[in-house]
């Protein structure tokens, strides 16, 4: 079969797809998963990319979809306020997407009482026997697989995903518009501060049913993952809380994680060399793992769920559970406490310099250098290291910015501390320009040029935390109408350079 490859799919000639438009129930096919990812889905799902019409759930049931509702691109279900008729009753709440019908228990979603509200669980593809899924609550819900009601076949989509992508900055009415960078920068400031806010509040809401140190935990190791293995990393934390590391060596703790991850040498299909499986370090990870509890108490990870292909090797999960491992260990029985101190001393600081030394501790914190085996191996018997930090300085940024400030500023509204708040805010405002990512680049071709760089606003972390809120909350639904940046009068009426 002849291919090509566009983005993260596998693009497939149409005619080759064509009687798959339809499946018949005793017509065999599977996706292959390794190409297809959850945001494709979501964006088929978004697109209504399917014949909304005599849908029928994988259990029978009569499926109407009338409002598709808000795409969710924070923590929590796909999309949120739904209308669905399910058997002619109408059902108002969320909708889950996944590539596979059995990720929504191996996401563990089913003990999340935050997936209370979907109504409806939307697949590509139904890999399992489970005709209904469960909520946390005990309530079952109906599954929709839109591989038998898309309405165009997969490699054609796929094409109009990517090109759609490419096409978007076609869109922006800011695009070749002269700027007011003062009145922009203040836009993006503005932006920025929101964002951190509400990240603020879903800390928030995770105090409803979550300590603190279980929040910093799964925060951080989200984050380690990047956009590849964000998911399984939170859910490795939520498999194996916190709670349990008390008293434990760092060798113990890398075992329990490595083991529940199904990322052990022993675990993999693929048998290592004995040379590599008789190292050390690896007969006692695996001796640690066979002794302790976890082994019959929690069901380990499937090893389908992580990804290593186009990832460097010092980004790899094992690097990143060997870094958590590493973190906990220092952090002597508490997250909070380990960052903690640091983001009190800036309530003290009266000068820029006092601040920009705590900003070094916080990130001096985080980078971790690497130790024994993971100093020269970013896998079991893969090396590729170089002895690069188990953390470096961008990761760390980004942990400081995205997760561990947000968690001390609820930490500070919880304690009635209106000056740490501030000074939480402080730290935020003022830390240098993380790494760029996808986004940042598409708002900087979209809004700035070749004479009005984006670096005339000389960002910072708070004003990219404002360009990614800016492009999820107004360019990815082109709400151009409601552009902070056309109602701030950020966009000059005139020729004239500013």
């Amino acid at each position: 079969m002849s291919e090509h490859t566009q983005g993260n799919v596998t693009s497939v000639p149409s005619s080759e797809f064509s009687s798959m438009e339809f499946r018949e129930v005793d017509h065999f096919y599977e996706p292959d998963f390794d190409k297809i990812d959850e945001d494709f889905v979501q964006k088929l799902w978004n697109g209504q990319r399917f014949f909304n019409a005599n849908l029928l759930s994988i259990a029978g049931k009569e499926i109407r979809v009338l409002k598709l509702g808000v795409w969710n691109r924070e923590e929590g279900p796909d999309f949120m306020h739904a209308e669905i008729e399910i058997d002619g009753k109408l059902c108002v709440g969320d909708v889950e997407i996944h590539v596979k019908s059995s990720e929504w228990y191996a996401h563990k979603h089913h003990l999340n009482s935050r997936y209370n509200r979907v109504v409806l669980h939307v697949v590509l593809f139904n890999d399992d026997f489970n005709l209904r899924t469960r909520l946390q609550n005990g309530k079952r819900i109906p599954t929709l697989e839109l591989l038998k009601w898309i309405d165009a076949p997969i490699g054609d989509l796929f094409d109009e995903t990517a090109q759609a992508e490419e096409d978007a900055s076609n869109f922006c009415r800011i695009t070749g518009k002269q700027l007011n960078i003062d009145s922009i920068k203040s836009v993006f400031e503005s932006l920025g501060q929101e964002r951190f806010l509400e990240k603020a509040d879903a800390v928030r809401l995770l105090r409803t049913r979550l300590n603190f140190e279980q929040i910093l935990y799964e925060g951080i190791m989200e984050a380690l993952g990047y956009s590849q293995n964000r998911k399984p990393l939170r859910e490795l934390a939520q498999r194996v809380p916190f709670a349990e590391f008390d008293h434990k060596t760092e060798h113990e703790i890398q075992a329990i994680l490595f083991g529940v991850a199904g990322l052990l040498p022993s675990q993999l299909e693929k048998t290592l060399p004995s040379e590599e499986t008789d190292n050390p370090f690896i007969v006692a990870l695996e001796t640690l793992w066979e002794t302790s509890d976890y082994t019959k108490r929690v069901d380990r990870m499937m090893t389908s769920q992580w990804r290593f292909g186009r990832i460097r090797p010092m980004n790899y999960p094992t690097r990143r559970i060997a870094a958590i491992s590493q973190l906990i260990t220092n952090s002597k029985g508490s997250l909070m406490m380990y960052f903690l101190p640091s983001c009190e001393m800036a309530a003290n600081a009266d000068t820029s310099i006092m601040l920009q030394k705590i900003r070094k501790q916080l990130l001096e914190l985080l980078m971790l250098e690497p130790v024994g085996y993971w100093e020269t191996h970013s896998n079991f018997g893969k090396g590729g290291t170089n002895k690069a930090k188990l953390i470096g300085s961008d990761r760390a940024l980004d942990i400081i910015v995205n997760k561990i400030l947000p968690v001390a500023y609820i930490w500070a509204v919880e304690s009635e501390s209106r000056k740490l708040q501030d000074a939480i805010l402080s730290l935020y405002s003022d830390y240098t320009k993380m790494q760029d990512n996808t986004i940042i680049r598409q708002v900087g071709i979209q809004v700035f040029s070749e004479t009005q760089p984006m670096r005339l606003i000389k960002p910072t972390a708070k004003i990219q935390q404002g360009i990614i809120r800016l492009y999820k909350n107004y360019c990815a639904d082109q709400l151009c109408d409601l552009c902070p940046i056309i109602q701030n009068n950020a966009v000059l009426s005139t020729e004239k350079s500013v």
